[in-house]
């Protein structure tokens, strides 16, 4: 009998660990030809901390303060630790148990029954280590700590997921601060510039050379101005409450972080490629957590299978019993056993088919979701830098528009100055001129928006590196 349960035991360990699992085949995405591989993008290097391309100090301070008390961020950190914890319970399951059972008993025996006519009393003491140990045939268990492995990459890519939206939206609300304390520095000149015109307009007006519709006209047009004033004064505020929010300000914290003085002019954009490889997506965070969700469900189905085999358990006992405390741990109160279990499931299997059908359908659902996530990046990537290049359009005529208009001013001063214009004249043409400015200036905070947004739906950007190889191509 011992040498027959020695054999299962063996058997047992050599088919341990086998798996029903099937190998999984991540769908393929076909990229256009205009976006396939000019290097070799296994080799590209995605840069930690990219915001610091633009050489912002007070900028890289924020998003260290945003990375360290956001809540989202926060909430994503605690979801690794439930996944590693997932990990840790699945693993354990691999391996045998071992645990210390004791007990101790005062017993009384019945005295009617077909045996004995009297009571017996007796105590009965013991004290054993058991170990007990399923074994994996069928790889359950392998393929739930598998499946449990790639749910914990998911929650790490979820995290990185959160990280990289979060400091996108810093950067984002920061230089859209920057953009309005520029145009509001344009708007106080124009708004002066149209208060001094108007002054030549009230006396132009108690001399009698302009009507009163002239003045209201021009009171007018002040108001709107400073209405607009007011409207970027206001945008500011919110812009700080709400980047306030994004690095994890309390309330208190927040009404003085809205005191701070910011920059104000923008940053030039940074160098974009006129070449990225498709395969740059692959760093997206979001595909990673959709292709280790796919991994997952499809380790689940294994699971699921794996119970409509025999489960084969062994149990170990060794320890101690007797009657008398005082003999427990003598050489005469020593007991072992060891036993095997065997289960197989008759009447229950439609309920394993309806497990093994709902893992099935998780998974279609998960390559759907991966099939989708890869397709919504590209699609992400495509209209970025399709508005990319139409911003990139207006600002030259921008430029060219500005500069034009700031020939105009500059000839218009000197026509001032030589007496050949009034003085509403020459405020018109500097009204016009910091107007094409202020355009230029939202053009700009446009671009640079891009750019972040670009370096997020690339999953942090390229390096200096890979600009280098474009360089040499």
């Amino acid at each position: 009998m011992k040498h027959n349960i020695y054999s299962i035991f063996l058997t047992a360990l050599i088919l341990n660990g086998c798996t029903s699992s099937n190998d999984l085949v991540i769908p393929q995405t076909e990229f256009p030809l205009a976006y396939s591989n000019i290097v070799d993008s296994k080799n590209i290097i995605i840069e930690e901390q990219w915001w610091k391309n633009y050489q912002d100090e007070k900028l890289s301070l924020l998003i260290e303060e945003a990375l360290k008390n956001n809540h989202d961020l926060q909430t994503a950190m605690v979801n690794i630790s439930l996944s590693r914890a997932s990990l840790s319970s699945s693993t354990s399951e691999r391996y045998p148990t071992l645990e210390v059972q004791g007990s101790t008993n005062k017993i009384k025996t019945s005295a009617d029954t077909f045996e004995s006519n009297t009571h017996n009393k007796y105590n009965n003491y013991s004290l054993s280590t058991v170990l007990s140990y399923e074994i994996d045939l069928w790889g359950k268990y392998k393929d739930a700590q598998n499946s449990a492995k790639s749910s914990l990459l998911a929650s790490y890519a979820s995290r990185d997921t959160v990280k990289l939206a979060l400091i996108a939206n810093v950067m984002d609300n920061y230089f859209t601060l920057i953009s309005l304390n520029e145009q509001l520095n344009v708007i106080n000149q124009i708004v002066l510039a149209k208060e001094e015109e108007l002054k030549r307009y009230q006396t132009q007006y108690n001399v009698g050379s302009i009507s009163k519709i002239d003045i209201y006209q021009e009171k007018s047009s002040l108001l709107n101005l400073d209405m607009e004033k007011n409207s970027i004064e206001q945008a500011i505020s919110l812009q700080k409450s709400t980047l306030a929010v994004l690095v994890g300000k309390t309330p208190k914290e927040i009404d003085e972080f809205c005191k701070e003085i910011f920059k104000e002019k923008l940053p030039n954009d940074i160098t974009v490629p006129l070449d990225l490889p498709s395969n740059l997506l692959n760093n997206r965070p979001d595909i990673k957590q959709a292709e280790e969700n796919l991994k997952s469900s499809n380790y689940n189905i294994s699971v699921a299978k794996a119970m409509y085999f025999p489960k084969i358990s062994l149990t170990g006992l060794i320890g101690f019993e007797s009657m008398n405390s005082n003999n427990l741990f003598q050489s005469n109160a020593v007991k072992n056993s060891l036993g095997g279990n065997l289960v197989s499931p008759i009447l229950n299997t439609g309920k394993i088919s309806a497990n093994v059908d709902n893992a099935k359908a998780n998974k279609e659902l998960a390559e759907i979701n991966y099939k989708k996530t890869v397709q919504q990046a590209f699609q992400e990537v495509y209209d970025i830098l399709n508005k990319r290049d139409a911003i990139l359009k207006n600002m030259e005529h921008q430029k060219t528009y500005t500069k034009n208009i700031e020939e105009i001013y500059r000839i218009t001063q000197n026509q001032y100055n030589q007496g050949y214009v009034d003085f509403i004249a020459l405020q018109s043409a500097k009204r016009n001129y910091l107007s094409s400015q202020t355009n230029l200036i939202k053009l700009n905070q446009s671009l640079i928006s891009s750019t972040v947004s670009l370096y997020k739906a690339l999953g942090g950007g390229w390096s200096e590196e890979y600009l280098k190889k474009i360089e040499e191509l």
